[in-house]
């Protein structure tokens, strides 16, 4: 019986060795069961990827910007100018990811400016006036609200933004003075933003609520894709982090990813899979292969041109970037 059994398996076994279509099928197969594998592995994180913060971290975001508005209110000088106190960047536009979910606010005085001037107009054709109330003593007297407010040792202050120390209650929070920005066309028209002035005296000029108004209609004309598609490039950028230079967030910052999906044409946002993502990404890496594509890409607010030297990213580190992204999504298991 034993001896019966052994020649049995050996004629198996040697039928198998020398089955060359056996061997192929199955292998097959195994390939086709690991590629599959492979790319539910892929789907399934790119979807928890593409979606937005939980409830819970929303509601710390408003609670320190809820926060932020009645130390405004609270003093007894800056209730009484004409400010406007608002959230801005990636939590207001609601591109924010779980690793970087403090939130920017705005607190705008409305009526000083800092204008932008066609040829042959300046401040005196509209009767503006040099004021003796100037920037920095507005971010001074933000400081100390915010401190008798969250308590000195939770405030510091950076070279363009007030920060403001999480606890379990609230997330960090980024203030920023602004003043007033208008870019005059010409004697009518201007296109109204914010301003402010960095450490060095440097002035910056930004335009939160055209972002805003911009992204929607971005986001609603892709079928929703739009933001998915941020969140997961912010998500990973933040796993590259480690392993790839590139993906630095002083080279990569949130809001630049924002601006290199916007440019992106409506058409190539199909479904909310890789395969979609993964053609978007070679499609930016194709138009950074010539940077005279670049020249007339505009930030979101399509206001401002994406790239250029007042910008703090460079064109070379991007493409970088978007061909380690590649890289990452092609090894991603």
């Amino acid at each position: 019986m034993s001896n019966n059994l052994n020649e049995e398996n050996t004629l198996i076994t040697n039928r198998y060795a020398t089955d060359d279509s056996f061997w192929s099928e199955n292998l097959k197969k195994l390939v086709e069961y690991k590629v599959k594998n492979i790319m539910e592995n892929r789907e399934n994180k790119l979807k928890e990827w593409s979606k937005p913060t939980s409830d819970t971290e929303i509601e710390k975001c408003e609670r320190s910007l809820r926060m932020v508005k009645e130390a405004v209110n609270s003093d007894s000088n800056l209730s009484k100018m004409n400010l406007e106190v608002y959230a801005k960047g990636s939590f207001y536009n609601r591109t924010n990811i779980p690793s970087d979910s403090d939130v920017d606010i705005a607190i705008v005085a409305k009526d000083y400016f800092f204008n932008k001037y066609p040829e042959n107009i300046s401040n005196e054709n509209f009767g503006f006036i040099t004021s003796p109330y100037s920037y920095e003593d507005f971010k001074k007297q933000i400081e100390l609200i915010l401190k008798v407010k969250f308590g000195q040792s939770n405030v510091t202050i950076g070279s363009k933004s007030i920060k403001i120390r999480s606890n379990s209650c609230r997330v960090n929070a980024d203030i920023v003075p602004h003043f007033a920005h208008r870019k005059y066309k010409d004697f009518i028209y201007y296109d109204e933003g914010v301003a402010l002035k960095d450490s060095n005296g440097g002035i910056i000029y930004n335009w939160p609520k055209q972002d805003y108004d911009k992204g929607v209609f971005k986001n609603n004309s892709t079928n929703r894709l739009y933001k998915n598609f941020v969140r997961i490039l912010k998500n990973i950028r933040y796993e590259m982090e480690s392993i790839y230079p590139s993906a630095s967030k002083n080279k990569v910052p949130s809001y630049l990813i924002s601006c290199l999906i916007y440019n992106v044409p409506d058409c190539y946002f199909n479904e909310n899979d890789y395969l979609s993502f993964k053609i978007i990404i070679e499609f930016l890496i194709q138009k950074f292969n010539d940077p005279n594509n670049l020249t007339n890409w505009l930030e979101v607010n399509e206001i401002k041109n994406l790239f250029g030297y007042y910008q703090k990213w460079e064109i070379n580190d991007v493409h970088q970037f978007l061909l380690d992204v590649k890289r990452f999504l092609e090894e991603l298991k």
